[in-house]
């Protein structure tokens, strides 16, 4: 009969320790002949040390109360192209919510961060500050894009210090930004922003992961940190902060697939380009803008990984005489950056020109393939006035759209250039 095996738990200086035992059986002659074989004998394993390990109950009101001052919420209305219910594209003005924080202050300006997808179609952005005020309409203050940068995801906005309450600009204060460079999984991380557009919210959660790679629905990648906290729509743009109230992110994507999972931006990778946009200057978008006398289709992050080419502005077709074509553009050029802009798709190169007039000169950069492939080269490009068939059909079509689409373009604007025809 074959012995039974139970096992027994006592207590030894504050751990618990598991033991196998044997209970009297009869003996085989299976059993005896294994008893004189020779065990493999292996050495004890060390129990994990919880002597430091604590769990504290955990208040945040503190450092909520402390950065409020610096939070805002970030209403943005915008033009989109929607689909009728006989198929017809149709366009509506729609309007979002998200969030931002101050990050500066120059002698005329308050400076906001918050993200690139918040604002890249905006028509119209609005903020509200966390501040007191008998009237809440002084809480409202309309805001400028100032720059934007598409590969982070992130983007200023600018508030004029005239539009502002005096005595609610009293009571704004700075964000102070931390360092993201040493982080760990498991440190305080708590998110504040316009939850569902609903009004300043509060999530208390921690780094849950590190160097994560985030898919967007556009295919645009982004690495990222992890937190636990609940993460909703309105959220986006808003900060992440430590325990000592120090933003160590800026937050950035909400659903992607799973609950309570929330990504933020490091805030050690923000700060180089947040300081590169707080320093531009404030623009309006011009009536009748530059022209480049150039025709660009998008490269998307599909057709990126497809054509192994760079995101951006695809130069299709370069007028001649135009001001691309003296300044050295080239038809296969894909335009990466405009005026110290990120351009990642041909709607943010266009969006961008509406802010400059004819006779300004811009930096252009472009990657150019060559014999070891793509290369950045720069471009000094003096805007043009556009052609007077160009800005009849501007009045005609959307704003935004400052060069025609070329004739078949809607197939594979890539065919023969690499080598042959895309079956």
């Amino acid at each position: 009969m074959a012995g039974q095996i139970a096992p027994t738990a006592f207590a030894k200086e504050g751990q618990t320790l598991l033991t196998v035992t044997e209970t009297e059986a009869e003996e085989t002659e299976e059993a005896q002949t294994e008893e004189k074989e020779e065990k493999k004998s292996y050495d004890q394993l060390e129990t994990t040390s919880t002597k430091d390990a604590q769990i504290t109950a955990v208040d945040v009101s503190g450092v909520v109360e402390a950065v409020m001052p610096s939070v805002v919420t970030v209403t943005e209305k915008s033009v989109q192209d929607v689909m009728d219910y006989f198929g017809q594209s149709a366009q509506m003005e729609v309007q979002g919510a998200a969030s931002g924080f101050i990050i500066a202050q120059n002698d005329d300006e308050l400076l906001i961060a918050t993200n690139n997808h918040v604002v890249e179609d905006s028509t119209e952005v609005t903020v509200a500050f966390s501040a007191e005020a008998e009237d809440p309409d002084d809480l409202l203050a309309p805001a400028k894009v100032k720059g934007t940068d598409a590969k982070t995801d992130l983007a200023v906005i600018a508030v004029k210090l005239d539009d502002i309450d005096e005595d609610v600009l009293k009571q704004l204060k700075i964000a102070v930004l931390g360092s993201s460079d040493n982080l760990k999984v498991g440190q305080a991380a708590i998110t504040i922003g316009n939850s569902l557009g609903e009004g300043i919210s509060v999530t208390s959660g921690i780094v849950s992961a590190l160097d994560v790679e985030v898919v967007v629905e556009d295919g645009s990648t982004f690495r990222e940190f992890q937190t636990d906290g609940a993460a909703n729509e309105g959220q986006s743009g808003g900060m992440i902060v430590n325990s000592k109230g120090e933003v160590i992110g800026i937050f950035n994507a909400g659903y992607l697939g799973g609950d309570n999972m929330g990504y933020g931006v490091p805030i050690s990778t923000a700060i180089p380009v947040l300081q590169e946009l707080i320093n531009r200057e404030t623009r309006d978008a011009v009536e009748e803008h530059g022209y480049m006398g150039i025709a660009v289709v998008a490269v998307s992050s599909e057709a990126s990984n497809y054509y192994n080419i760079p995101e951006g502005a695809f130069i299709y077709e370069v007028s001649e005489g135009s001001a691309g074509e003296e300044a050295g553009l080239k038809k296969g050029d894909i335009i990466v950056g405009f005026d110290g802009i990120t351009i990642d798709s041909k709607e943010t190169l266009l969006r961008q020109i509406t802010y400059y007039e004819p006779g300004e000169e811009v930096e252009v950069k472009v990657m150019r393939q060559g014999a070891d492939g793509y290369e950045e080269k720069s471009f000094q490009v003096k805007l043009e006035e556009a052609p007077e068939d160009i800005k009849n059909q501007q009045s005609q079509e959307p704003k935004l759209e400052i060069v025609p689409e070329l004739p078949g373009s809607q197939g594979n604007p890539f065919d023969g250039f690499f080598g042959g025809e895309d079956e």
